[in-house]
């Protein structure tokens, strides 16, 4: 079960999480902002870096969670497993299920260094990639919608996930995911948009 808020639009029910004011920031802001991570490459002239983070380091537990909990029922199951296989001795089953567990979750690790979101007052862009860069950026004045979602698991540990879909675009065309604080970000990024798309504007 996840709840589903719209363009800056929230309920009651979203996880007892409070927004800042239209356009503020959160109290801890300066905890997660990673503006020193972004290649200065990507900037366009006088573009300014509004928010730069990363993704929750529960992202780490929820992109890896399917195949740990494997792993840790191959764990519970090893007298079982081994008896159908001679050769193996439930220790040897045990080890080699640990030791896969513990690879999902460093390759995990990998994912969330290789992610990041960043809003300046022109753009959204998501970087992420290991090996190959994704990268994944859109002009505030062509976003037609944003909202967050708040699965289960997210709203345990304070966390949510926030889309974007754009003019033209059917669907949703990228997604902040994991992030925490995600109803105060999701205000952030509101408030950018609304600016550059009033008539006038100088932040595009």
């Amino acid at each position: 079960m996840q709840e589903r808020l719209r363009d800056g639009r929230v309920g009651a029910a979203a996880g007892g999480l409070a927004l800042t004011q239209a356009g503020g920031h959160p109290a801890d802001a300066r905890a997660f902002d990673r503006a020193d991570l972004l290649p200065a490459h990507l900037l366009d002239g006088d573009e300014i870096v509004i928010l730069a983070i990363k993704p929750s380091l529960w992202f780490v537990v929820f992109v890896s969670a399917r195949w740990v909990t494997a792993m840790v029922m191959v764990m519970v199951l090893a007298e079982w497993l081994s008896a159908g296989i001679p050769p193996l001795r439930p220790e040897l089953v045990i080890r080699g299920a640990a030791a896969l567990a513990g690879a999902r979750l460093g390759l995990g690790m990998l994912q969330w260094v290789s992610h990041l979101y960043v809003l300046t007052n022109r753009r959204v862009l998501r970087l992420r990639g290991i090996f190959n860069v994704d990268l994944f950026e859109c002009q505030l004045t062509r976003i037609q919608h944003t909202y967050v979602t708040l699965a289960w698991y997210e709203r345990l540990v304070g966390a949510g996930t926030i889309w974007f879909s754009t003019a033209g675009a059917p669907g949703t065309q990228a997604a902040w995911r994991h992030v925490a604080h995600p109803l105060e970000i999701h205000e952030q990024v509101r408030s950018a948009v609304n600016r550059s798309q009033r008539p006038g504007s100088s932040s595009v």
